[in-house]
């Protein structure tokens, strides 16, 4: 038995190694590059197994199969966990066809979703295109906010697409109801307001569109309390700048008032069909339960909890382990640490 328990550390200890060596990686690069405001450098939680597709603040992404992928908080459930969950839930009871699909939220390990392909390798090359997308997109805000309920982190990584190039909003992490303290704050990512609303996600909408047209994020800042400072508008059409400057500036009265401008930009020519999917959500969950039980018959568990550093030390000083052994980093420090 002891022999057993042995192994099993050293399976998950080397593999804590691996994991700090390729957190202090990120790390590094933090402190060479000028980070902006939408970025955040995370620690990666490695699952042995398991491909990892996207990093979050509230959690990872890993590969399950071509159609499914599983979003799982890094080391410990934070509670923005059970606040998406939350979300989902609604959206399970409500659904909407440009925002990713749930199948299965009932697992402690996190949140099993149809699979969508990112929007950095699909962006559509023409502007009427993308102007279908930001339709998609605040077709899927209208739905939202209909439940007092704003996402709060519209950005461009937030956004998915499926096979006909349909743009689905996704990640709720960051969502909560209208009234809550603004998440982005003191960054103006949803604009200056202390509070989150409908006009906070449009604020953060017009953000996006702008991103999307010129290839660079706005440079937005307050001048004084009651002043902004936004840069000038020029997408090549007029009409997307005036919707964009009216984002930024509260113009509109509701989130469907802004749904109807852009709808006038390339009203009936859409001609991408309805959002359709060739495996259906009952599918998806048995191929989530097979899944999940060859993860236990082969790992024993679904995913490997890291230990933190003292349950490590103590590991280490039980067994007679070095533990700076595999880390080729310890002794680095960065530049200006007090350390």
């Amino acid at each position: 038995m002891l022999t057993i328990i042995i192994s099993r550390w050293s399976t998950i200890w080397s593999f804590a190694c691996a994991t700090v060596t390729r957190a202090w990686t990120v790390l590094c690069r933090y402190f060479t590059q000028t980070p902006n405001y939408a970025d955040s450098q995370l620690t990666i939680q490695y699952q042995i197994g398991l491909e990892i597709l996207g990093v979050g603040a509230a959690g990872q992404i890993y590969n399950v199969d071509d159609g499914l992928v599983l979003k799982a908080c890094r080391v410990y459930q934070p509670p923005s966990s059970n606040g998406e969950k939350t979300v989902f839930r609604l959206l399970i009871e409500h659904p909407h066809p440009n925002i990713i699909e749930a199948i299965d939220i009932g697992h402690p390990e996190g949140i099993y979703l149809r699979k969508y392909q990112p929007l950095s390798g699909v962006l559509p090359s023409t502007q009427p295109d993308r102007i279908a997308w930001y339709q998609d997109i605040m077709r899927a805000l209208v739905h939202l906010h209909r439940f007092g309920i704003a996402h709060s982190d519209l950005r461009k990584d937030n956004i998915l697409s499926d096979q006909k190039d349909h743009a689905l909003l996704g990640d709720f992490s960051a969502s909560c109801p209208f009234g809550h303290p603004n998440p982005s704050r003191p960054v103006l990512l949803n604009g200056p307001s202390e509070t989150i609303s409908d006009a906070t996600d449009r604020f953060a909408m017009g953000s996006l569109i702008y991103e999307l047209e010129t290839g660079v994020r706005p440079e937005i800042s307050v001048d004084n309390p009651c002043s902004l400072s936004l840069p000038l508008v020029h997408t090549g059409c007029d009409e997307l700048d005036s919707i964009i400057d009216n984002a930024w500036r509260g113009q509109y009265q509701s989130t469907a008032d802004m749904l109807k401008h852009i709808e006038l930009l390339n009203a009936g020519q859409d001609s991408r069909g309805p959002v359709e999917y060739t495996v259906s959500k009952e599918e998806l969950i048995g191929r989530i339960n097979q899944w999940r039980r060859r993860r236990v018959e082969k790992h024993g568990c679904i995913l490997y909890s890291l230990p933190n550093e003292t349950q490590v030390k103590d590991l280490a000083e039980r067994y007679g382990w070095d533990i700076n052994e595999e880390l080729r980093l310890h002794d680095f420090h960065v530049v200006g640490s007090s350390d």
